[in-house]
């Protein structure tokens, strides 16, 4: 499965969503190709596809010239029934949204210079008291994607806009029900109006605290909603365990993905008994894929150093300190570049939201530090390896209570691997493990002693730590992408 492949797949499934929950209605003109590239962040071939699929299946009409057509067909109760089924998902996500986005938008603020602030002000005259409320809608996430945009990291954008398309829940008029998000000019121009004022006084924390509260007050109001409708309706919401509405799998192939997962299981010890990692016919199997699929994430192990494959035998877990692979990598190579930029735009992520969103783990599992003790012994050579770097990862992937922020941060976690090309980087590059090691102590500890209340700061600085060593070492290379380093501090 390729990454347009997936790209399409996700945009058909989000679109086929807002078709059922009433974002767009029976006889409505169905935005144009180019209004759904903007909203979806996605290429004219993937939308072409799209359109075609869609009225292939009777969801829209197309025609030479006209504008589309909306005609799937259904009674309001169905559509506001689909509504109340999400409405689990909806807090869920709402809740870790608000854990991780405002921490981005403050950091954004931080970095917005005099033609950053000229957008904003741009935005906030554009309000006036003609506009209707998808407007409000429109200059509120206009406003919000200008302020991420000084990250220069394209996984943000795409985090903010996959955002603005599941949390948008369309207002279906029963009698007693208002709707969720209605507004008035004042009000909008109130809120952006101090935003801007704190952005430029450098108030990034009042900032931080006004956006947070923007979104815990939706989820709020959103909620009581979907209550309300669903009283009327009789239908009540389904659990799914499972949230997959975030695209960071547009930028991972199914392969890598696979091999992240069989690192996973490295990492967990599934096979410290086992003489060979899961054979190809095994894999395919196991995971319903294709030989070439399967082949291609076995080879994919073995560029990275992580596994070794022997002629008619299979593939064993590479041992610790085997560098026999290295002579192999080119870090020039253009496809490396791209994948180390999406592992360092996926670190950002991770250093700068860890604090936020660990601070909502109430829970610790008694194994859980013990266990990860056990395993730290692997970082080697006075610096931290990818393996136990994964070890981290998994432990903050598996505390957190929200699914949406689960799903999130293991897709991060999938472009992670590409920081197993690091291992290509003579040592001598790298600051001295001293420091980091404490930091993998203090996370150890306040995972035995169950303290979730330290696992914030123990957390938030292992990972900014890890970027910051990261940092270094690209900073003495003079590639095209690790020049990029210097946009992200």
């Amino acid at each position: 499965m390729g990454r347009n492949q997936q790209l399409y797949q996700y945009l058909y499934q989000t679109i086929t969503m807002q078709i059922f929950n009433g974002t767009f209605i029976y006889g409505q003109e169905f935005p144009s190709q180019k209004e759904i590239c903007q909203r979806y962040n996605a290429g004219i071939t993937t939308v072409r596809k799209v359109m075609k699929m869609l009225a292939e299946e009777g969801y829209i009409h197309t025609a030479q010239g006209l504008p589309s057509v909306v005609t799937y067909r259904t009674s309001q109760e169905a559509h506001a029934g689909f509504l109340v089924q999400s409405r689990e998902e909806i807090a869920d996500a709402y809740k870790g949204l608000g854990l991780l986005m405002p921490v981005l938008y403050r950091e954004g603020a931080k970095r917005c210079n005099e033609s950053d602030l000229c957008s904003l002000h741009k935005i906030l005259n554009h309000i006036s008291e003609q506009m209707e409320l998808p407007d409000h809608y429109q200059l509120a996430n206009d406003f919000f994607t200008a302020l991420l945009r000084p990250l220069k990291n394209q996984l943000i954008i795409d985090l903010e806009l996959d955002s603005e398309n599941y949390l948008h829940v369309p207002y279906i008029a029963y009698p007693g029900i208002d709707n969720p998000f209605a507004t008035t000019v004042e009000r909008t121009l109130t809120w952006f109006s101090k935003a801007i004022y704190q952005i430029e006084h450098r108030q990034f924390d009042d900032f931080w605290a006004g956006a947070s509260k923007l979104y815990c007050d939706s989820e709020v109001r959103v909620d009581n909603y979907l209550y309300a409708l669903g009283k009327y309706t009789g239908n009540t919401s389904k659990k799914n365990g499972d949230i997959r509405w975030f695209r960071i799998k547009g930028h991972s192939e199914l392969y890598a993905r696979l091999a992240m997962t069989l690192v996973r299981r490295i990492i967990a010890g599934e096979f410290d008994n086992e003489q060979y990692l899961p054979s190809i016919p095994k894999l395919m199997e196991e995971y319903g894929i294709t030989k070439n699929t399967a082949r291609r994430a076995v080879n994919l192990l073995n560029s990275l150093g992580i596994a070794q494959t022997f002629d008619k035998k299979g593939s064993v877990i590479t041992p610790e300190g085997d560098t026999s692979f290295i002579s192999e990598l080119n870090l020039a190579d253009p496809v490396i570049q791209e994948r180390l930029s999406f592992f360092l735009d996926a670190l950002q992520i991770v250093a700068i939201t860890a604090h936020s969103c660990a601070s909502s783990i109430s829970f610790i599992p008694d194994h859980l530090g013990h266990s990860m003790e056990s395993r730290l012994r692997t970082a080697l050579d006075n610096r931290i390896t990818p393996l136990s770097f994964q070890l981290l990862m998994n432990a903050f992937i598996q505390l957190l209570p929200h699914q949406s922020l689960k799903n999130i941060f293991r897709q991060l976690d999938d472009l992670l691997i590409w920081g197993h090309y690091m291992q290509a980087i003579d040592n001598s590059f790298y600051p001295g493990y001293s420091e980091m090691a404490l930091a993998m102590d203090a996370v150890v500890t306040a995972l035995k002693d169950q303290k979730s209340d330290a696992l914030p700061d123990a957390f938030s600085n292992a990972f900014t730590l890890v970027y910051q060593n990261v940092g270094m070492v690209f900073s003495k290379f003079h590639y095209s992408t690790f020049d990029k380093w210097k946009n992200l501090t």
